[in-house]
C-alpha cells in the first residue's frame, strides 16, 4: 500500500485548473516552509500580504475539500484493511483539515525504513527485536510521546503535521506511524482500540503463535496479562486471543473525539476553528453520534472562518441559508474618532504592557464593547480607567486575536529599538501569523506600522487621512 497525499502543485493544478498551481508556484516554492515564513524570496517590506493571505486560504479551501471526498470515499468502501499504513493513510485526511495540511509528506517513513532495512543487524534479529528496533528508530527520529496534562490534550496531537515536525504526540498518531514502518519493513502490524488506550499488534512469523502487543506511546512490549492489568477498570471481562479487530472508522471517529475534548478543554487554541472543522466532518460523513455543540454556534464559526466551503455546507445541509445571506451585500459600521480618541491608529505596531508580546491593530472601539461575563474574567475593572476607555481588536505575533485595553498598548517600544535586526524579528512573527494578511496589504518597517487593505480603511476613514 503506498502513502496517501497531495503532490502539491501538480496534483492541485491537474484537479483544480490553473489558479491553484500559479498560487503555489509563485507564492509557496517547493522549499518553502509556509509555517515559518522568512524574507528567502522576497524583502518583507515588498511583500503583498494580501495576495498571499488570499494565496494559502485557497490552498487551504482545495485541501479541505480533498478531506471531505477522502471520507466520503472512505464511508462508500466495502472493505478497509487495516493493516500497515492503512491509520496513517485515514489520519492524513484528518490532516487536509490542518492549515498546513497540503504540505506535509508521508515519505519521510519509507526513507526512515530503507534505513532500518540496510542495517545489517535487522535481518538477523527476531520479530521482538526488530519491533524494539522500530520503537528505537521513532524516539530518534523525535517521533515522542507527550507528557500528561496540557501537553497530552494539545489540539496539535490530533494533526499528523505536528509529529512529523518533532511535536510529542498522543498514542493513535504513534500508533499509525509504527505500523507504517512495520509494513515497510516487512511486518504485519495492525491498530489495536481499547477504552483510554491505542496499541499496536504485529503478528508473529507462525501462525500458531499469539502476536505482539505494543505500547507505542510506553516504548515497550506488553503480554496479554499486562495489558488486562492495565484496563481492569474498564473492561467487563479480561481480554484473549484472538484480539477484536478495530476498525479504521472507529478510529477515525475517535480521533474525531479526542479534537473535541482538546477544544473543550482548551478554548483558545488557534487550531480551534479547524478542528472544529474536522470533527463534525468526521461525524457528519462517517456517522459518530450526534454533533458535539449547538448547532447555530457552530455555524456561526464555519461562516466566518471558512466562508468559501460550499461543498462544507452542503453536507451540512446549511448552503439554501448561505446563498440566501450571499443575495444581502453585508454593511460595513463605519468607525468615526471623537477628537482625539482613541489614542492609537489601525496598523501600529505595539508591545502589550503586561505581557509583553507583540501585536498589530486591526480595530478599535471607543469603549469596551465586550460582554459583562468577559470583563468580569478579565477583570476589566481593575484597570485604571476599567471599561470606560478605547478598547482595541489585535492580532498578536501568535496568530491569536485578542481585546486589548488602551492603557496596555505601548507602541514607543518598537519605535526605540535601535537593533534593527530586532526590529525586523519582530515584524518577520507579525507577517508570518495567520491573519495578517486578511487586513493589510503590507509592511511600513521605517514608520512602524502595516498598511491595510481597502475594507479596513473603509471602516476606519479617519484612520488613514
Amino acid at each position: 500500500m503506498n502513502y496517501l497525499g497531495v503532490s502539491k502543485a501538480a496534483l492541485l493544478s491537474s484537479t483544480y485548473g490553473l489558479l491553484a498551481f500559479d498560487v503555489l508556484k509563485n507564492d509557496f516554492p517547493p522549499s518553502f516552509n509556509i509555517s515559518k515564513q522568512n524574507s528567502t524570496f522576497t524583502s518583507i517590506d515588498s511583500r503583498n500580504l494580501t495576495r498571499e493571505y488570499y494565496s494559502i486560504e485557497i490552498s487551504r479551501l482545495i485541501s479541505r475539500e480533498i478531506g471531505l471526498n477522502l471520507l466520503n470515499d472512505i464511508k462508500n468502501r466495502r472493505e478497509l484493511s487495516t493493516e500497515g499504513k492503512s491509520l496513517i493513510n485515514a489520519l492524513f485526511i484528518i490532516q487536509c483539515f490542518h492549515p498546513y495540511g497540503i504540505f506535509l509528506s508521508l515519505n519521510r517513513l519509507h526513507i526512515i525504513a530503507q534505513h532500518l532495512l540496510n542495517n545489517s543487524i535487522f535481518s538477523t534479529v527476531n520479530l521482538n527485536e526488530k519491533c524494539q528496533l522500530i520503537l528505537t528508530t521513532m524516539k530518534n527520529e523525535k517521533f515522542l510521546s507527550a507528557n500528561g496534562g496540557s501537553e497530552y490534550y494539545d489540539l496539535e496531537n490530533s494533526f499528523l503535521y505536528s509529529a512529523f515536525n518533532g511535536k510529542p504526540t498522543i498514542p493513535l498518531t504513534l500508533v499509525s506511524i509504527f505500523c507504517a514502518l512495520a509494513e515497510e519493513c516487512g511486518l504485519k502490524a495492525r491498530p489495536l482500540g481499547f477504552p483510554g488506550e491505542v496499541m499496536a499488534q504485529v503478528e508473529q512469523p507462525l501462525n500458531n503463535s499469539n502476536p505482539l502487543i505494543i505500547s507505542v506511546f510506553d516504548n515497550k512490549i506488553l503480554s496479554l496479562d499486562e495489558i488486562n492489568d492495565r484496563l481492569v477498570d474498564v473492561l467487563d471481562e479480561p481480554l484473549t486471543h484472538p484480539l477484536p479487530i478495530t476498525s479504521i472508522i472507529e478510529l477515525i471517529i475517535r480521533s474525531a473525539r479526542n479534537m473535541i475534548n482538546s477544544i473543550t478543554r482548551h478554548s483558545t487554541s488557534s487550531l480551534n476553528s479547524y478542528s472544529l472543522y474536522a470533527a463534525v466532518s468526521i461525524l457528519k460523513i462517517l456517522g459518530g453520534g450526534a454533533l458535539p455543540f449547538a448547532l447555530d454556534s457552530m455555524m456561526n464559526i464555519f461562516k466566518e472562518h471558512f466562508s468559501m466551503d460550499i461543498y462544507f455546507f452542503q453536507i451540512l445541509d446549511d448552503l439554501h441559508q448561505i446563498q440566501h445571506n450571499d443575495l444581502k451585500p453585508s454593511s460595513i459600521e463605519v468607525k468615526r474618532r471623537i477628537d482625539s480618541s482613541p489614542k492609537f491608529y489601525v496598523g501600529q505596531i505595539f508591545q502589550h504592557k503586561q505581557y509583553n508580546y507583540w501585536g498589530v491593530i486591526c480595530g478599535w472601539d471607543l469603549i469596551c464593547m465586550a460582554s459583562p461575563a468577559w470583563q468580569a474574567q478579565m477583570s476589566i475593572a481593575n484597570l485604571i480607567r476599567g471599561a470606560s476607555q478605547p478598547f482595541y481588536h489585535i492580532l498578536a505575533n501568535d496568530s491569536s486575536r485578542r481585546y486589548v485595553a488602551e492603557d496596555n498598548i505601548n507602541i514607543s517600544t518598537f519605535i526605540s529599538i535601535e537593533n534593527e535586526e530586532e526590529k525586523y524579528s519582530i515584524i518577520q512573527k507579525l507577517c508570518a501569523t495567520d491573519d495578517i494578511g486578511r487586513h493589510f496589504q503590507r509592511v511600513d518597517i521605517i514608520n512602524a506600522k502595516f498598511i491595510p487593505n481597502i475594507e479596513l480603511r473603509n471602516e476606519y476613514p479617519d484612520d488613514f487621512l
